[in-house]
């Protein structure tokens, strides 16, 4: 166990906190957490406040009072919105802590739950612990803490298109971003494997038993078939909308269309397939009613998904049926387009132009600037040999950055370890600063095409996901090189108190 008293050392230069903070100024002694400690909170924190509250309780025991005005002489924890702090944007906080008393203010209630984030951090580890550790005393040390993110987009995508997992799951996985600061979880909801997405009036495409008997008369290379009900789905935003992370969907378009196809194949090309897994793959692009169907799916994901953004995938679309159909090189005459990547980037330009007039914007893998892209669209750029980032950052599109080199956590540890997530900068170099604006943020990526169990999923996203967490929030000079296993090996405490265990060597440098 951590003894809590290191937690006061006034001589400490390097709190284990993660992701690393702005600005840290050390005072003396402690603030020491109660079960008399109140929370005081102006009308606007009061659910803020009870978040907190609930944070502390399984582990301390304590069922801590809210109130309006403090009104005793023991200690406080005092959280308050102020709009006025406009110099820390629209997430960022102020944490202040005294022997007294704890002040979290920030200009959102966003920065103040990322404020009662930190605050956790600060505590033992053991405040993790989903039971009682009744011989612990909860030690805070006093300090004033100035943050603020870096990046406004900071992600991790989920995929449920190649394997299921189950909402506990995704509300699980959701819990682990809000403690790293994350903002957005980027869910992969259809891929080639499974389209567990409840579509009204569509019910073949959640057939999880059609798919495997007609594809070789088999289940699909171990898939595990699920479903998830609109209600599950309103559960899942919900939830993470409370922990102030926006949920962008992602149905893919027009290739990685397989279930979707064998399910409704009069949307796929009328040409001669192959026989294998993969013959359906893209959407028939030149058929209307093609159109018709997929706005039918978008206007339903639209209502269950509040986000900015609608993710159309647009990546790894082979052409050649586009090249033997007769439907779409009719399109492509009519519309005197040259060639199929023309033809993408028309299907593009169409449903970019749907989602713009239901008030949302497209983003897409990089492939979507190929044959020129949608106007308003952003770009998620993903494949390091093609300088997708650069060529649309410079165009005046806006660039997720998702790099298969640093950022893809389907790849074994082996092969992108923790030192090179650590390495990573967003923004690529001989970038204009008002190119590089246009750089939102980075996201991890967590494939599911190997089919690994839930558990295999925390164990490959944690603990580089903490990395990339200090990449998307901490300011990019100086870089915390040094410190972050050191700040790591406490934190990996904290996660194992939630059920994830990994080692992290001292001598390891990052």
């Amino acid at each position: 166990m951590i003894n809590p008293a290191k937690c006061c050392s006034s001589g400490s230069k390097s709190l284990p906190l993660v992701p690393k903070p702005v600005s840290v100024e050390h005072g003396k002694g402690c603030f020491v957490l109660t079960s008399d400690t109140i929370l005081v909170t102006d009308e606007a924190s009061k659910r803020t406040a009870v978040q907190l509250a609930a944070f502390l309780r399984p582990a301390s025991g304590f069922n801590l009072a809210i109130a309006s005005s403090a009104g005793h002489n023991g200690t406080i924890i005092a959280l308050a919105q102020d709009k006025d702090m406009a110099d820390l944007g629209s997430e960022g906080y102020r944490l202040e802590v005294t022997p007294e008393r704890v002040s979290l203010t920030a200009p959102t209630q966003a920065g103040l739950f990322y404020a009662i984030q930190t605050l956790r951090q600060l505590l033992p580890p053991l405040i993790f612990s989903t039971r009682p550790m009744n011989m612990v005393e909860w030690r805070i040390p006093c300090l004033k803490i100035n943050d603020h993110p870096r990046f406004e987009w900071r992600g991790l995508m989920l995929d449920t298109g190649h394997d299921f997992q189950h909402v506990p799951f995704i509300l699980r996985f959701i819990d682990l971003m809000a403690l790293h600061k994350f903002n957005t979880l980027h869910w992969h909801i259809t891929d080639l494997g499974t389209f567990p997405l409840e579509i009204k009036n569509y019910p073949r495409l959640q057939d999880p038993a059609s798919l495997g008997t007609r594809m070789r008369g088999e289940p699909k290379r171990g898939v595990k078939p699920g479903r998830y009900t609109q209600t599950e789905v309103r559960e899942i935003v919900k939830y993470a909308a409370a922990r102030h992370i926006t949920v962008v969907p992602e149905i893919d378009m027009p290739g990685h269309s397989t279930p979707a196809l064998i399910a409704y194949p009069e949307f796929d090309c009328p040409v001669s397939h192959k026989t294998g897994e993969w013959d359906r793959w893209e959407y028939c692009v030149g058929n209307e009613k093609t159109y018709g169907f997929l706005q039918d799916i978008l206007t339903q994901v639209i209502e269950l998904f509040p986000s900015e953004f609608i993710h159309i995938g647009g990546d790894e679309c082979p052409k050649d049926h586009w090249k033997k159909c007769p439907i779409c090189q009719a399109k492509m005459k009519a519309e005197n387009l040259q060639n199929e990547d023309e033809l993408q980037s028309y299907f593009v330009r169409r449903i970019e132009k749907f989602l713009n007039s239901k008030g949302r914007r497209l983003i897409g893998w990089d492939e979507i600037l190929e044959g020129g892209l949608a106007p308003n669209a952003a770009v998620m750029a993903w494949r390091v040999d093609k300088q997708a980032a650069t060529i649309a950052a410079k165009a005046g599109h806006d660039v997720v950055m998702a790099l298969t080199s640093h950022l893809y956590f389907d790849f074994p540890e082996t092969t992108t370890p923790l030192e090179k997530v650590y390495s990573f900068e967003p923004v690529p170099q001989g970038l204009t600063p008002e190119q590089a604006s246009h750089i939102l943020g980075a996201q991890a990526q967590m494939w599911t095409d190997n089919h690994p169990t839930e558990k295999e999923i925390e164990r490959l996203v944690y603990p580089r996901a903490c990395a990339v967490s200090e990449v998307v929030w901490s300011q990019a000079d100086p870089r915390d090189d040094s410190g972050f296993v050191k700040r790591l090996s406490v934190h990996s405490q904290r996660l194992a108190a939630l059920g994830i265990d990994f080692e992290v060597s001292a001598g390891k440098n990052v």
